[in-house]
């Protein structure tokens, strides 16, 4: 049982994870990664997390006020009585949830050092039957982080991930000569090779008129197996998926690699595939990259 389930659009992920990681810093667990596991349904793996937390977070932004699976977890919060919006956009919520006050965390720089931040912890603790944590003083600065590659993003709050990325090559290096002098057959499981860009993934080059994807799944950079993963087992349920780089479509949320179909010309083709999708991927998407 999650003490909070957040209620958010696929497209607000990046977004959503120092929400994440203020409320875990609080000692609370949260139930907020929407990836359906294999074998798992959305009522047997989202459905049951949703009415097993004691507190339900949605999160409206310009997305998720369009989107009816927010809006039916945000109901089931508000039935319950378990509901505490919070409002990452200034938009107006869907008629229902309007008289309900949200916490306007619009301005958040992202840490717990800001009055509107701490007065959503405060609220949280009432909900939750303990007492506010004290805001911690702010930190001292850090030393600058030196970029290995130009362009390189370092992930805050992750400081060994650095260490995994170095380590990475070489660990996948001994586990793919261990399976080849283990003398590994194509019928044997394996775990899937890393995410490398496929000949076939959608790029400017490939299909310059097309702007409009199916999202299925956003992976962080250090979740490449999960995203060959899903695209697999896309790939085997009859749909034509591909791991994309979004840094390559402005419009998309940077640094991740996306598992979906397209590009399509346009917004109508891209809801069609979307209309297929949606009984294997209930919370897939249609994003326009450029």
């Amino acid at each position: 049982m999650a003490d909070i389930f957040i209620s958010y659009s696929r497209e607000d992920e990046a977004r959503i994870m120092p929400l994440v990681s203020a409320f875990e810093a609080q000692g609370w667990s949260v139930f907020w990664d929407r990836r359906i596991p294999t074998g798992e349904t959305w009522r047997t793996y989202i459905g049951s997390a949703l009415q097993d937390a004691r507190c339900i977070v949605v999160v409206w932004s310009k997305d998720s006020v369009e989107s009816q699976w927010v809006a039916e977890e945000a109901d089931d919060g508000r039935v319950r009585k378990i509901l505490l919006p919070v409002m990452l956009d200034p938009v107006q919520p869907p008629r229902g949830f309007r008289e309900i006050q949200a916490a306007d965390i619009s301005d958040w720089p992202g840490d717990a050092h800001s009055r509107s931040f701490a007065a959503l912890l405060a609220d949280l603790h009432r909900m939750l039957g303990t007492k506010p944590a004290a805001v911690p003083e702010a930190p001292p600065p850090q030393p600058a982080v030196v970029r290995e590659h130009p362009g390189e993003t370092p992930l805050a709050g992750h400081p060994g991930r650095r260490t995994a990325w170095l380590a990475l090559p070489v660990l996948l290096g001994l586990g793919a000569a261990a399976y080849f002098l283990a003398g590994g057959t194509d019928d044997k499981v394996v775990d899937p090779p890393p995410v490398q860009v496929r000949p076939d993934t959608p790029r400017n080059t490939v299909n310059p008129a097309g702007a409009w994807f199916v999202v299925a799944g956003s992976f962080s950079r250090a979740e490449q197996r999960a995203a060959e993963r899903q695209r697999i087992q896309l790939d085997r349920a009859g749909f034509n998926a591909a791991i994309i780089d979004s840094s390559d479509y402005p419009l998309l949320t940077q640094n991740l690699w996306v598992v979906g179909m397209g590009p399509f010309a346009s917004k109508e083709r891209a809801n069609a595939v979307l209309a297929r999708l949606q009984a294997s991927v209930p919370d897939a998407y249609v994003k326009k990259g450029r």
